[in-house]
């Protein structure tokens, strides 16, 4: 029985044991599960603003919403890398302002009132925002009644309800800005001691001969300079080696350019297909459907064509042929299509109806809306009265729809072509992606003969063969050389040229000569000093990448600048010597010349030097020497004194006061501090925030 117990107490134990490590097991197992969620937060933070973190999720939404809105506004199916840089960056402007102006503006009580609100879109005070989008372009004025009846019919348009939505809350947050603005810059004066001090800076002028030994009189190699001088220098001047995050490649390209094989291969192509062109009823067509290149449908005159097709053109007849030539990087064989006497320029003017869709149904009502318009101007309708109610052309209907005189080439082929076709006064509705046009030639150019062209092209290619044995060429030189030193000495024997792009910085996007290298510069700021980067292709380049410095944010590392502090101690320790030497000189003498002769330099004129000025003649940025010279008497030597170039001694030789105008001075500086607070107000409060930007980790 007492086993039994003990057995039972031991179970107890060891039962009390298990459930405690379970228990730590299941605790440390959440303990390791919500950090794998917050450091998983951490890496999707985009950005610390004020300190508010700003995730991914939250910025891309934004981006996304100002994507949309851009390719609503613009009828686009999509946008371009450049368009999409443009909309991320002013998405992380807003971001700035949000997170550190939205406090302030609380701390304050600032806000807009809806009656403040109806006053900037309606009201007397219209918001410049307001009468740019909707004010008539030549007076400037709303046409409130225009603009009523837009807002009353939101509801009905989703696009324009959220063009609106935009525009109402840009004009909130200028006039936001303003208010706080306004707030700082009534706080900002100017003292009548400030006044005095500018009037005399610029009216006080002096003239002196001065002499300076220069730096340069002691070679380098007679001051000795220990590392402990470096150190201390770089200790008492740390500040002046403040840094941001840049980085230094070198890098490698290797262009994907046509092989032999794939300029016969394009040769080859264009004189198996040359028959089935020279036997094609429609030339055009053929082009059409089997070039490299569209059919243009531009009627050229004789300088806009090069000499060998000139020549051709205005020689032969309607279906002739130009045989194969090689033009650059394609191969090409021409046939003349057309020959026209035409203008080279028209004037014109036109009615559009725009198509926000590209619905059988609107295109259908729009259609019967323009041959409307168009049966009322034969029938004597006014142009200027149809352009201004029933256009969408913004730039003309103000104007009777009048486009000026405009060559050929400058509109979209459909409006181009009908253009140039149609005679004096002649009415008719042509058909473009913008909609229904209602045109009319009002008057044409004085014509010449002009010929249109249908050319077959094969363009010159890189095959996939050629391009694998480039890249494959790239590959081996970035697996064979992982490390800067590898990398250097492989590329200066293989005779590949190292590029070299410096000082790039976290969110650069660009380098001189690649296209679109945003990766390459991700990449940078990921690696190592000395690391050698995978196969990179930019466009038409492959690339291969070595990390050559790195610099960090904040105070750079003695090591990284111990040449520059060196550089630096030298010319202290020169003008210490210096500064001696002069002030044995000048011992005893009242002479500018005798010091200069002493010290073996030459006397120079300085002439009207007022404080507030920088340079010296023959010397260069001196305000040391300047300001001494501002405050010394005349005729006294004054010295010595370490300027930027050397050590120097002066005299003043004569003074000069000018007249000054106290309230043009003051009316000056207050002008100043107000152009200045615009930029430098969001600048202090942004510096103030501590922004930490991650932007590059993402794009």
């Amino acid at each position: 029985m007492a086993t039994l117990e003990r057995i039972r107490n031991r179970a107890g134990v060891l039962v009390s044991v298990v459930i405690g490590l379970a228990l730590f097991a299941f605790i440390l197992g959440d303990f390791i599960t919500s950090g794998g969620v917050f450091f998983n937060r951490s890496q999707m933070e985009i950005a610390e603003i004020a300190g508010s973190s700003i995730s991914y999720e939250e910025y891309q939404a934004r981006v996304s919403e100002n994507e949309n809105l851009q390719k609503l506004f613009s009828q686009q199916s999509s946008l371009n890398e450049q368009q999409m840089l443009q909309i991320r960056e002013q998405v992380w402007q807003d971001l700035l302002r949000a997170n550190i102006l939205q406090p302030e503006y609380k701390r304050l009580g600032l806000d807009i009132h809806e009656d403040e609100l109806f006053d900037m879109v309606q009201g007397r005070n219209i918001h410049p925002f307001i009468r740019q989008q909707f004010g008539d372009p030549q007076t400037g004025e709303v046409n409130k009644a225009f603009l009523t009846n837009f807002l009353q019919n939101l509801d009905r348009d989703p696009r324009a309800k959220a063009y609106w939505l935009f525009i109402e809350n840009e004009i909130q947050k200028d006039r936001l800005f303003n208010k706080y603005l306004t707030l700082v810059r009534k706080g900002l004066g100017v003292t009548s001691l400030q006044t005095k001090r500018a009037v005399n800076d610029r009216t006080s002028k002096v003239n002196f001969d001065y002499a300076v030994a220069s730096y340069q009189s002691i070679s380098d190699s007679l001051v000795n300079v220990s590392n402990s001088d470096i150190k201390a220098y770089y200790k008492s001047h740390q500040n002046e080696y403040k840094q941001t995050a840049s980085r230094d490649i070198e890098y490698v390209v290797f262009p994907i350019l046509p092989s032999e094989a794939d300029v016969n291969d394009a040769e080859a192509w264009i004189q198996k297909a040359l028959p089935d062109f020279i036997g094609a009823s429609d030339p055009a067509q053929y082009v059409t459907l089997n070039s490299d290149s569209k059919f243009d449908s531009k009627y050229y005159k004789a300088s806009e064509l090069p000499e060998n097709v000139r020549a051709w053109a205005f020689a032969s007849a309607v279906g002739s042929l130009l045989n194969i030539y090689r033009d650059g990087d394609s191969f090409k064989a021409s046939r003349l299509v057309d020959v026209k006497m035409m203008p080279d320029s028209v004037k014109a003017r036109h009615i559009l109806i725009g198509l926000r869709s590209q619905s059988a149904e609107e295109r259908e009502q729009a259609k019967a809306k323009a041959d409307s318009i168009m049966n009322v101007l034969k029938r004597g309708g006014n142009w200027d009265q149809l352009a201004a109610k029933f256009s969408d052309d913004p730039g003309s209907k103000d104007k009777g729809g009048d486009l000026g005189w405009f060559p050929s080439g400058m509109m979209v082929p459909e409006f181009d072509n009908a253009s140039f076709s149609s005679k004096k006064g002649e009415i008719k509705v042509v058909e473009t992606q913008l909609g229904f046009h209602v045109l009319q030639v009002v008057d044409r150019g004085k014509e010449e003969k002009k010929v249109q062209i249908a050319t077959l092209e094969r363009k010159i290619v890189p095959s996939s063969y050629t391009t694998s044995q480039v890249y494959n060429k790239a590959a081996a030189f970035a697996g064979n050389n992982r490390d800067y030193e590898k990398f250097a000495a492989a590329a200066d024997q293989n005779k590949y040229t190292r590029r070299v792009a410096n000082n790039l910085l976290q969110n650069d996007r660009s380098i001189a000569g690649l296209e679109q290298p945003r990766e390459l510069i991700r990449w940078a700021f990921r690696a190592k000093k000395g690391d050698v980067s995978d196969v990179m292709q930019f466009g038409d380049n492959y690339v291969v990448a070595a990390l050559a410095a790195v610099r960090e944010e904040g105070i750079a590392p003695l090591k990284q600048v111990a040449a520059d502090v060196k550089v630096r101690v030298i010319r202290e320790k020169k003008a210490d010597l210096l500064m001696e030497k002069v002030k044995k000189a000048m011992s005893g003498k009242t002479d500018i010349y005798a010091v200069a002769q002493a010290i073996g330099a030459n006397v120079e004129k300085a002439e009207n030097v007022t404080f507030s000025s920088l340079t010296l003649p023959y010397a260069g940025i001196e305000p040391a020497v300047i300001g001494v010279a501002s405050v010394s008497s005349e005729g006294k030597l004054a010295g010595p004194i370490k300027g930027n170039n050397g050590v120097f001694v002066l005299t003043v030789t004569s003074s000069v006061k000018e007249e000054g105008d106290a309230n043009a001075e003051k009316f000056r500086i207050a002008n100043m501090y107000q152009s200045r607070s615009y930029y430098e107000v969001f600048e202090a409060l942004k510096n103030n925030a501590g922004v930490i930007d991650k932007r590059y980790n993402f794009y």
